[in-house]
């Protein structure tokens, strides 16, 4: 089962690769398959069909997502520091699966079947959820501004947080904390009272 696992997680991530330099559409199987160095045959025992990949990997990424903030979230630090904790994990993830990532941002999630777009719609509402709880705690402690909309606030930091993968490029000088740094400082800055 684990050499399962691997092979799964190896082809997801040519898979992504594939599916960001060509797009979802013209990607056919074959592709990844060439990729990877196998025949199509031999994939089709890890995966069905190419809405399967789509499907995995973003929801893999996803899982990441919600874990690393369950466990900010869980953590003893003041909502400002789990903010910045969950801004610099968001983009490291981000940027350590850049091809993941990549086709994430720009394809159609609801190319997925139903069912499963369903599945990654929750993962998203899980993942803005614990942003919201974060805020909640900082609204309630007194740190953050009671008037501000958090559901809008959210949806414009991820927004923020999930486009650097368009311009970010550490050649030009920039860490991945620095840019956190002043994204934090952007965002505590804007809901601080």
């Amino acid at each position: 089962m684990v050499k399962h696992d691997l092979k799964k997680t190896e082809i997801l991530k040519k898979a992504a690769k594939v599916f960001r330099t060509k797009g979802y559409h013209a990607t056919r199987i074959q592709d990844v398959a060439d990729a990877l160095g196998m025949q199509k045959g031999s994939l089709y025992y890890y995966i069905s069909t190419k809405e399967d990949l789509l499907k995995g990997l973003v929801e893999d990424i996803l899982e990441q997502s919600v874990s690393l903030l369950d466990s900010i979230k869980d953590k003893e630090h003041t909502p400002a520091d789990k903010i910045k904790l969950c801004t610099v994990s968001h983009l490291h993830l981000f940027h350590n699966n850049l091809d993941a990532f990549g086709v994430f941002i720009s394809e159609d999630l609801q190319l997925i079947n139903k069912t499963s777009s369903n599945d990654i719609f929750q993962l998203i509402r899980q993942y803005e959820s614990g942003w919201l709880e974060i805020f909640a705690e900082g609204v309630k402690r007194g740190d953050f501004r009671e008037e501000m909309d958090y559901k809008m606030v959210v949806k414009g930091i991820l927004g923020m947080l999930n486009w650097s993968y368009r311009w970010y490029h550490v050649k030009e000088g920039y860490s991945i904390e620095r840019v956190a740094e002043i994204f934090t400082d952007l965002i505590l800055n804007g809901t601080r009272k």
